[in-house]
């Protein structure tokens, strides 16, 4: 199933590059003090020491703390943070806080205010869903253009033999063109201890649509190959090689509609979620504070 999910990186590389060469950020007019990506830092340096405080980490946290104070503030423009489920969960989250003593901890303050706006972004989301849901024919939809995209296709399990040098990817690949077993190949070439314990296949089989799109020159290498064939020449990655070889092939069977109905539903569900939540950032006023 492709999926489309909204990620911090993804909107944040619409946004200039310099946006944050400082740490107090304004936000619709709200300024985000350094204090606050101080907090952050302590705390979590509280909770790992081998955490280092780097100017990458307080720019990923200004990042974040940017993100989280955009969908809060919408959260609070909704006024759901009036609602009686918010101010329940709020309540109940306090007292499980002063129950523990976690009040009493030094970044108390700081991780409850990092609580407060998750909580909002949790209550923005489920009145996003709320007032406008997936429907049954847009879950119809997309199972069509699912089915569609993979009708008629196949999957492959593939065997990964990593080598060092391209060399011995080479005396790899001829070694299997040879019929010697994948185990014994793999045993003797691969720089991968892990693979060499478990036997370098993997039980999952890959839809050469879904190589085709994600990995084109493994889908290129492998895609014409039958089972019991390995590439003929190994393929480049960073500075390892790698010799691949099909276990097996088979048809890929689509799903019936009503047994991946539910998963569709959510993924178009976090799909509308994410939606909003870009809309909200491409439109905020976010500017370094001076």
């Amino acid at each position: 199933m492709r999926k489309t999910h909204f990620t911090a990186a993804l909107v944040m590389a619409a946004l200039s590059c310099s946006l944050f060469a400082q740490t107090l950020v304004t936000v619709n007019g709200q300024t985000i003090d350094s204090s606050v990506i101080d907090g952050q830092v302590a705390a979590l340096r509280a909770e790992n020491k081998q955490i280092q405080d780097s100017p990458q980490l307080r720019q990923e946290l200004a990042n974040r703390q940017v993100i989280s104070t955009v969908i809060a503030q919408e959260a609070r423009r909704r006024k759901l943070d009036q609602s009686a489920e918010f101010k329940k969960a709020l309540e109940q989250a306090r007292a499980d806080a002063k129950k523990q003593g976690a009040d009493k901890k030094p970044s108390f303050k700081t991780e409850w205010a990092a609580f407060e706006d998750d909580l909002l972004g949790q209550a923005l989301a489920i009145d996003v869903l709320r007032k406008n849901p997936v429907n049954e024919q847009e879950i119809k939809k997309s199972y069509d253009e699912f089915a569609k995209f993979y009708q008629g296709s196949q999957e492959v399990r593939l065997g990964e033999i990593v080598t060092r040098t391209k060399a011995d990817g080479q005396k790899a690949a001829a070694d299997l063109k040879a019929k010697k077993a994948f185990a014994a190949v793999l045993k003797q070439y691969s720089i991968d201890e892990e693979a060499k314990k478990a036997g370098g296949i993997p039980q999952a089989y890959v839809p050469l649509k879904d190589l085709q799109e994600a990995a084109p020159p493994l889908y290129a290498a492998v895609k014409d190959l039958k089972k019991g064939e390995a590439t003929s020449e190994p393929l480049q990655d960073g500075n390892s090689y790698a010799v691949f070889y099909v276990d097996d092939r088979r048809d890929v069977k689509v799903p019936a509609f009503n047994e991946i109905k539910g998963n569709i539903a959510r993924d178009l569900s976090t799909a509308r979620i994410d939606d909003t939540m870009r809309a909200l950032l491409q439109k905020a006023d976010i500017k370094p504070a001076k």
